[in-house]
């Protein structure tokens, strides 16, 4: 039970290396080569000890490969609105900041006395 549990373990090493690989770099790129780069380990490491690589581990490639795919393809339409590139057409027809547009007098409040804040009709 062990020995099975610790070979499901090794074979789920580069969905790990993966996650692990994405938290601290925040890559999907770099932490899916980090997990290949694992799995080409693996299976290099087997095929020189005459063992085969089990299934763990396509399946952890298969996994990572997925989670890659699903990243990369995901629909961004925030960043795709803000790359559109604006329109511009070199007029100035409609700017606020023309001279003409701008008050030439702007009449001023007759001068007051101060007031002062009547007290407070109870206790504070």
């Amino acid at each position: 039970m062990a020995r099975t549990t610790l070979r499901i373990l090794l074979g789920f090493l580069s969905t790990a290396i993966f996650f692990a690989a994405f938290v601290l770099v925040g890559d999907v790129l770099l932490a899916a080569l980090a997990a290949a780069t694992v799995v080409v380990g693996q299976i290099v490491f087997g095929r020189t000890t005459g063992a085969r690589p089990s299934h763990a581990v396509w399946a952890s490639l298969a996994l990572v490969l997925t989670l890659t795919g699903v990243t990369l393809a995901g629909d961004d339409t925030t960043s795709a609105s803000l790359a559109s590139p604006a329109e511009f057409t070199g007029s100035v027809s409609n700017c606020a900041c023309k001279p003409s547009a701008k008050p030439g007098h702007i009449p001023l409040a007759p001068q007051s006395a101060p007031k002062t804040l009547a007290p407070s009709p109870g206790p504070v």
